[in-house]
């Protein structure tokens, strides 16, 4: 029997959780344990392995609290999963530096192995229903890639293909039709950056949000290029985006299997892409799931009632 005591001046309910709903998950993850709060002492019961694992994650645990941040399942589910061997190593296992003034809390085991794989792999999938944050975790990457000079530009596209409507009925010309389309890649960029700056970075080209189409004839070199809404991409479009790969430069690659825009569904080449690139060492392939979903929890309710928009 083990005993560790737990200082006075811890937040016992928001460690423990509301109806020790913090410690009910961490009997079900260390099930070899016996483990029981007396007061402020917490005692463990069982072999010494898995007292030791216990403990590294209890620690972090406590220095949560005693930091005042709010412990919710999704970081325990966070601590109890992530390898040792992490990529993400040199940040806090739920909170990710992005620039000296953003960070971002993950939400998920799911989006933490998301941006685990883009930091290791040359080209990372992020193929899921909305709302799992493929894109935002996709776009915070890249400005942290650029934040720590490991690259020197940022490129977003999409495919030029909206849900139900057309380009040719908004007004302007095609700069103006393409640039409401392209507005919730503005929005990340902006989040991160500020305005002044992102115009400043766009002006200087430090910063390009264009049309897949405009990407035809070039090569990339020391950028990380995200393709996103990539279900809306016919297969030569998505082997002519990740043809435009350069020197020491990234690609990501987000998008919905499910929700198709494209007239013939079957042109949609983000599935094939994928499935024959999956065993390349260079590739990584994450799925998020329903349960993922991070916005609004009636999402995935609706997901579940329409999970295909061509059913």
């Amino acid at each position: 029997m083990k005993e560790i005591t737990i200082p006075s001046e811890q937040d016992l309910v928001n460690l423990l959780g509301v109806n020790d709903i913090n410690l009910k998950y961490l009997r079900n993850v260390f099930p070899k344990l016996d483990l029981n709060v007396r007061g402020n002492v917490l005692f463990l019961d069982g072999d010494t392995k898995h007292i030791a694992e216990f403990k590294k994650v209890f620690e972090k645990l406590l220095d949560m609290n005693i930091k005042k941040q709010n412990i919710e399942l999704s970081d325990l589910e966070i601590l109890t999963k992530i390898d040792n061997s992490t990529e993400l190593k040199n940040d806090k296992f739920n909170q990710i530096q992005i620039t000296p003034n953003k960070s971002i809390k993950l939400k998920n085991i799911t989006q933490y192995k998301y941006l685990e794989a883009i930091q290791k792999s040359t080209i990372t999938f992020g193929i899921g229903p909305a709302g799992t944050g493929k894109t935002f975790l996709a776009v915070a990457s890249a400005v942290k890639f650029f934040t720590n000079n490991e690259i020197k530009k940022i490129i977003l596209t999409r495919p030029a293909v909206e849900a139900g409507e057309r380009l040719g009925y908004l007004p302007g010309d095609l700069s103006q039709k393409i640039d409401p389309y392209l507005v919730p890649l503005f929005d990340s960029l902006e989040y991160f950056f500020g305005n002044e700056t992102l115009q400043y970075l766009i002006e200087k080209r430090n910063i390009e949000i264009v049309p897949l189409a405009y990407m035809r004839g070039r090569t990339l070199n020391n950028a990380c290029i995200i393709l996103d809404e990539a279900q809306n991409a016919t297969l030569s479009q998505i082997k002519m985006f990740l043809t435009r790969l350069g020197e020491d430069s990234k690609i990501i690659i987000t998008g919905d299997e499910t929700q198709i825009d494209l007239h013939n569904l079957q042109s949609s080449g983000l599935k094939k892409v994928r499935k024959n690139l999956t065993n390349l060492e260079e590739v990584s392939v994450i799925e998020f799931l329903l349960k993922d979903i991070v916005r609004n929890k009636l999402v995935s309710k609706i997901l579940e009632i329409f999970p295909r928009q061509n059913d």
